[in-house]
């Protein structure tokens, strides 16, 4: 469930149903795979209604059946909602305040695992709500868009998996090869991958429908061993799959391992041990003489040797040529899980054990025993030992994963360095073949990768031009199919090529067409303005002449109306002087009538001011007063909190005094322990070690103490200047308060002002209206017509654009085809010198022709001058090429020239596009005179509107 807003809140049920709640009753109920708007200004029986009509308008569509109906996951974000059903997430959109549409619908892609594994459990969305992340019952991360664009034309969108593709099991085994930087892995999900650790991308995934025992890679990286509860399948590594080639009758393989040089390869199933050959494919020996299960094997440096170790207690080292067992190393009651053995002489050969130790063999014999630290003396999972036997890491079944130091001490066991980061048991363990990384797998179907740091002088030599193979196998039939389908691209582009050259000419020609139609039509225009005109011109003459007599006949009338004023004016102003003299006396008994009652007025004036000055002044007291409490409150505060910072800062100190006492009571404690038992060895050393790491991790408590005491220390200076910043801030609000009353009173006079200004600014504004729409009119015209020839000049130029790239590319081949005819200049000019310089011989050679010996001599001579010439030999072999190349390319350029003298022939053509190009010269220069005409009207508008502004103003 989701609340939309405060009183609503939207549920889904179990079964495929939304639930809409307003104010706690139920207000809609509809399908929630179906829904494609939810209004919530519907009621129930209009939305049944309209459902109804709708399935009886339309046909009813298939329904798509999932293992689960439940609707989770409801999330509301601020432009709608979201929820999950199965492996679908249905995205609704806020369209309007009261209804949501759906936008989106993403589906997770099925496609290895069965359906139940994709159950979407969790659905998150980013605070940009741009993307939805959601996770599924096989531990892998989807991301998806969350609501579509309207550009694309679809709603139904997949996730994309955040990363590569991961192992939904545990994974049981590993493998890398020499030649290319993969890994292979095996899991209980029944796939296999291959891993590229410097990409971090996976190339391959193989479903099976069997359980997958083992893998193993050769050293090529181009074929794997495959071990599953039946047999042993020997694939090629294609592209995109595994093709399996030979299959063994080898049932449960615990270990296959290749060989060093990469020609054999060693399986051992049950008790048995099978060596076969990797390129015949056929069974080499079988090495028997196990009691119980083989569990792990391993090839010495020369191939010559095999190891092999069993669950019964027995370590054998085989001679692979005979297939006798040379040394034998038995100690029942133990299983050895792993065996390793180093590539130098002696040859030592390292057993990890079932009971949690690490034994070193030489020659048959136990050269030490090193019991691994773990907590509760578990079995060994894998050891993996670098080619340069100088570095070595061990896992158990623990998650630990040790780093053993060695060389070994001559005195004492070895050196462990525990990285703890898985939290099971370690399956495998692998070195890269440059020994620069460590693989290690998980019962977690978990892939670590560890790179390896400071170990300058611990990595074996290897060629720099492994690991940097990219040769993939396909099959022939395969590239058949993708060499026939990119001819037919090939032929499909050519053609698509010629119908774009042909719509382009087609194009063009339309455009032609169309352009010769706009500049007639323009032309039309144009005649026609200038016809309005002349016509314009015309009528206004007509009408200046008319008003012209109009304004001598108005003149003559108003000569004669002031004369007839003049003498009316003369006989009123008799009368009103006397009005005059008469109004004058009455003004001065009114005057002394006013100064009287404004006498009497004063007193009361005063009063009023007397007042009002006092009511001012009790509230400037009353605010001052309510500062100076508020002032005291703060000094109050103040002291409160730097008394409350001292307390704090006390008890920080007592604690700290305290704990350091302890922590050193309990360090001297540690240490008389530590000296006591010094002597002893073996458990006792583990035990200080276990000290050393509790000291260690006081110390650390102690430094976070210090560090929250300094964060203290750190929050108190915080405070004291926010104190200060207050007093500051209230200061500033002070004379702010001062500034506002100052300005509130210039505001009132302000607004009597523009109150007055208010009336006149209307009328002048209505008139500026009046002017300006006219003219707004004639822009917008002018406006879409420059925009319209703008248009038709970004066409001219791009057309011209293209001629200049073609020009280009012709010139670009003649300069190719000089430079070539230049070379071969040359090479003929040192042609006819060197057969200048063989006739010569020829000559010379023709003189020793009455002595056979001389002959012979000179015969040799001139073959060894002239036929033993690597540069001849050279010339001689490619002449052919040499010859068809030219002739080729000849050909080709024959065939450009004809095609562009068939081109240069079309002089209709020629002159269509200059005609073109005058016109289009002269569409310009109008066009930049119409922008200019703009532009001054567009100034002049500007002024009009600024005088008109500062007239109103004054």
């Amino acid at each position: 469930m989701a609340f939309l807003s405060l009183d609503l809140l939207m549920v889904g049920t179990s079964d495929d149903q939304l639930i809409l709640v307003e104010n706690g009753e139920q207000k809609l109920a509809q399908k929630a795979s179906d829904a494609d708007t939810v209004d919530l200004m519907i009621d129930q029986e209009v939305f049944d209604r309209d459902k109804e009509l709708q399935d009886q308008r339309f046909l009813p569509t298939q329904a798509v059946s999932l293992p689960d109906r439940r609707v989770l996951c409801m999330t509301a974000f601020p432009k709608g909602f979201a929820y999950i059903i199965f492996n679908r997430a249905f995205v609704f959109e806020r369209v309007s305040k009261f209804k949501f549409e759906r936008k989106t619908i993403l589906t997770v892609p099925t496609n290895l695992y069965a359906e139940p594994m994709y159950q979407i459990k969790n659905l998150a969305i980013d605070h940009k709500q741009e993307t939805v992340i959601v996770t599924t019952s096989h531990s892998q991360i989807y991301v998806g868009i969350l609501i579509v664009p309207e550009t694309l034309k679809t709603k139904q969108l997949k996730f994309e998996p955040l990363g590569v593709l991961i192992h939904t099991g545990e994974i049981i085994a590993m493998s890398v090869c020499a030649w290319k930087p993969i890994i292979m892995t095996a899991s209980r999900d029944q796939t296999i991958r291959i891993w590229n650790y410097e990409t971090a991308l996976v190339e391959l995934v193989r479903k099976f429908q069997v359980d997958v025992n083992i893998v193993e890679l050769s050293l090529t990286g181009q074929m794997a061993a495959i071990g599953f509860s039946d047999q042993l399948r020997i694939t090629q590594i294609f592209m995109d799959d595994l093709n399996i080639v030979k299959t063994y009758n080898f049932p449960h393989c615990n270990a296959v391992r290749y060989s060093n040089f990469g020609h054999m390869m060693a399986a051992a199933y049950d008790n048995n041990i099978a060596v076969t050959s990797v390129y015949k494919l056929d069974v080499l020996i079988n090495l028997k003489g196990h009691n119980g299960i083989v569990l792990s094997v391993a090839w010495s440096r020369t191939d010559k040797f095999l190891i092999s170790g069993g669950a019964e207690g027995a370590i054998y080292l085989w001679d692979i040529e005979t297939g006798t067992r040379l040394q034998e190393i038995v100690q029942k009651g133990t299983e050895y899980v792993t065996i390793s053995c180093s590539t130098n002489d002696p040859m030592t050969i390292f057993a990890g054990t079932s009971i949690g130790t690490i034994r070193e063999f030489q020659d048959s014999t136990l050269v030490r025993e090193i019991t691994i630290p773990s907590r509760t003396k578990g079995s060994v999972s894998d050891i993996c030992l670098a080619r340069s036997d100088l570095i070595m890491f061990v896992a158990d079944h623990e998650g630990n994963l040790f780093n053993m130091q060695l060389p070994f001490l001559e005195a004492g066991g070895g050196t462990f360095t525990n990285f703890r980061f898985f939290d099971g048991p370690v399956n495998k363990l692998r070195f890269s073949y440059d020994g620069s990384l460590l693989f290690a797998i998980s019962n977690k179907g978990t892939l670590a990768i560890w790179a390896m740091d400071n170990i300058e002088g611990k990595v074996a030599y290897m060629d720099q031009d492994l690991m940097r193979s990219q040769e993939v196998l396909i099959p022939r039939s395969q590239l058949n199919d993708k060499i026939e389908q990119i001819a037919n691209l090939e032929l499909r582009l050519k053609q698509q090529a010629e119908e774009f050259q042909y719509q382009l000419s087609q194009n063009e020609i339309f455009d032609g067409q169309q352009l010769q139609e706009v500049h007639r039509s323009y032309c039309s225009a144009l005649e026609e303005l200038k016809e309005l005109n002349n016509e314009i011109e015309a009528r206004h003459t007509e009408e200046m002449n008319h008003i012209t007599f109009q304004i001598n006949a108005i003149r003559e009338d108003h000569r004669i109306q002031l004369d007839t004023l003049a003498t009316q004016y003369s006989e009123r102003m008799l009368i009103e002087y006397q009005k005059f003299t008469n109004l004058r006396e009455n003004m001065l008994e009114l005057r002394e009538s006013y100064e009287d009652k404004l006498k009497n007025s004063t007193g009361t004036l005063q009063d009023t001011v007397e007042a009002l000055e006092n009511n001012y002044k009790q509230q400037l007291n009353e605010r001052k007063e309510l500062i100076r409490d508020l002032m005291k409150e703060m000094q109050d505060k103040k002291a409160e909190f730097i008394e409350y910072c001292h307390e704090v800062e006390l008890e920080n100190d007592r604690n700290m005094v305290s704990t350091q006492t302890e922590y050193e009571n309990k360090l001297t404690t540690e240490r008389n322990e530590t000296q006591m038992w010094r002597g002893k060895a073996g458990v006792l050393q583990k035990k200080f070690e276990s000290q050393s790491r509790e000291i260690d991790n006081l110390l650390e408590e102690v430094e976070i103490l210090k560090e929250e005491h300094y964060k203290n220390q750190r929050n108190i200076q915080k405070q004291m200047r926010n104190i200060e910043d207050l007093q500051k801030d209230i200061a500033d609000r002070d004379y702010a308060i001062n500034g506002k009353e100052k300005r509130i009173q210039d505001l009132l006079h302000k607004n009597q002002e523009l109150d007055k200004y208010k009336q006149v600014l209307g009328h002048k504004i209505a008139e500026l209206k009046a002017q300006i729409e006219p003219r707004e009119f004639q822009i917008n015209d002018k406006r879409k017509h420059i925009i319209e020839m703008e248009a038709e000049l970004e066409g001219l130029n791009q057309n011209n654009v293209q001629l200049e790239l073609q020009l280009k590319e012709m010139r670009d081949k003649y300069l190719s085809n000089v430079a070539e005819l230049r070379t071969e200049r040359h090479r003929a000019k040192a042609s006819r010198e060197c057969l200048h310089a063989i006739c010569s011989d020829i000559y010379y050679v023709a003189g020793e022709i009455n002595t056979a010996e001389g002959l012979k001599k000179a015969v040799k001579e001139l073959f060894r001058k002239h036929a033993s010439d690597d540069e001849l030999k050279r010339f001689v072999t490619l002449d052919a090429e040499v010859r068809d190349e030219f002739m080729r390319q000849r050909r080709q350029i024959e065939n450009v020239l004809e095609r562009y003298k068939s081109v240069a022939e079309d002089k209709s053509v020629q002159k269509k596009y200059d005609k073109l190009f005058k016109e289009n010269v002269v569409l310009i220069e109008e066009i930049e005179k119409l922008q200019e005409t703009n532009k001054m009207l567009r100034s002049k508008v500007k002024e009009d509107l600024r005088r008109s502004t500062k007239t109103i103003y004054k």
